[in-house]
């Protein structure tokens, strides 16, 4: 993130949110269910087509700083220069202590008070990423405090009233702890609460397998358990303020409709492997990763068997067969932003194909060696290069032959 000009030529840092959102979209387009190899073989149980990725946790915009008005003393202008390093040094609970204090002495200073509510909405994000009950709280008082000391920002508004939404959403929700998931829904829902052990232990066999394709153990490594909420489906479209198209969602939480169980099953365990696939994605790759290889490689760890993914990839393919394919350079953020829905349905269809294409020519090992190599600029370019001796954006006219 670059700096904005502040008090005495410094800046603060503007809030980006850090967490890389998933959604599945039921678009026609979109990924494909797998195919039977010859016609005696079970039909596959139907399941919703999947697009796009729109963030839904509200990012914060950029906010503008200007310098204190003449008057104010040196010592509070130069704490408030300390406060501005310390928060673009990632400590916004340092910066938010020193920004309380250039407030407490001058209180008319408009500069201080923006430059508290942007540390305090960072701080939010900090304890909102932690994932624990206490820290959600705290995440919600820092963001309630950041949008009343700055009423003009209008991204402070809607993300608070995103926040609360959420949090209203899970208020009373029964929680059930395993060993790497923490499972929220209404406990009076019967069909949910005589099937949690079942639907802990699909996560749990989700989590052992991209662990292992990973190489990277989230909880072991001293992060809270990933919390899944499940929703009645007007209670998720709410909550998340999704359309009836979306059939699952992951920011920071996964957060999935299940209207009934008992016909929904193998959909919710599709569903849920793809948006923990988004937990490690980001966990591996940071918010670097493009937006073709997160939401492609999500796809791609939807069917708990190889077999079946073989299978999906193929149907893509088939589905690419004379269209025009995005350039990759397109495909980098959000997949779902600034596009059509057939367009949505062409670029999610061409994620799912060039992973699929990667992992056959290269194997599977690159897919995973390109999400961590993300955290670098340009990292996962060169790690395709390293290992296929090209450029990956020779692979795109392989994908529809």
């Amino acid at each position: 993130m670059s700096s904005r000009a502040g008090l005495l030529g410094s800046g603060v840092l503007a809030l980006g949110l850090a967490a890389a959102a998933g959604i599945v979209w039921m678009r026609r387009f979109a990924a494909p269910r797998p195919v039977p190899e010859a016609p005696t073989a079970p039909a596959p149980e139907p399941e919703p087509d999947r697009s796009a990725t729109r963030r839904p946790v509200l990012p914060l915009a950029q906010e503008k700083l200007v310098p204190a008005a003449a008057g104010v003393e040196m010592r509070w202008a130069d704490l408030n220069h300390d406060a501005i390093a310390a928060l673009d040094a990632g400590d916004p609970e340092k910066a938010v202590a020193m920004f309380e204090r250039c407030r407490a002495a001058v209180p008319g200073e408009p500069v201080f008070a923006r430059n508290l509510a942007e540390a305090l909405a960072r701080l939010s994000v900090a304890e909102e990423e932690k994932g624990t009950e206490d820290s959600r709280q705290l995440s919600l008082e820092h963001l309630e405090r950041a949008a009343g000391l700055a009423p003009a920002r209008e991204d402070l508004k809607k993300k608070l009233a995103q926040v609360r939404r959420l949090a209203d959403s899970e208020r009373g929700f029964q929680t059930e702890r395993s060993e790497h998931f923490e499972l929220a829904y209404d406990g009076a829902r019967t069909d949910l609460s005589w099937s949690s052990s079942e639907i802990t232990r699909k996560l749990e066999s989700a989590y052992q397998d991209f662990g292992e394709l990973f190489g990277i153990w989230p909880v072991e490594g001293g992060r809270p358990r990933i919390r899944v909420v499940l929703y009645k489906k007007s209670g998720f479209h709410e909550a998340t303020g999704m359309g009836h198209w979306a059939v699952g969602v992951f920011d920071g939480a996964v957060r999935v409709p299940v209207e009934d169980l008992g016909k929904e099953s193998g959909t919710l365990e599709r569903v849920l492997r793809h948006e923990v696939a988004h937990d490690f994605v980001r966990e591996s790759g940071g918010t670097g990763v493009p937006g073709w290889l997160n939401e492609g490689l999500a796809q791609w760890l939807e069917p708990p068997f190889v077999v079946d993914r073989g299978r999906a990839v193929d149907v893509a393919r088939r589905r690419l067969r004379g269209e025009k394919l995005l350039p990759l350079d397109q495909l980098e953020g959000p997949l779902g932003e600034n596009r059509s829905d057939d367009e949505v349905g062409l670029a999610y269809t061409e994620a799912l194909a060039l992973c699929g294409w990667i992992e056959s020519s290269f194997g599977e090992r690159l897919l995973f060696e390109m999400v961590a190599a993300s955290r670098a600029p340009g990292g996962w370019r060169e790690a395709f290069r390293k290992t296929a001796g090209t450029e990956i954006d020779s692979a795109l006219p392989e994908l529809a032959k």
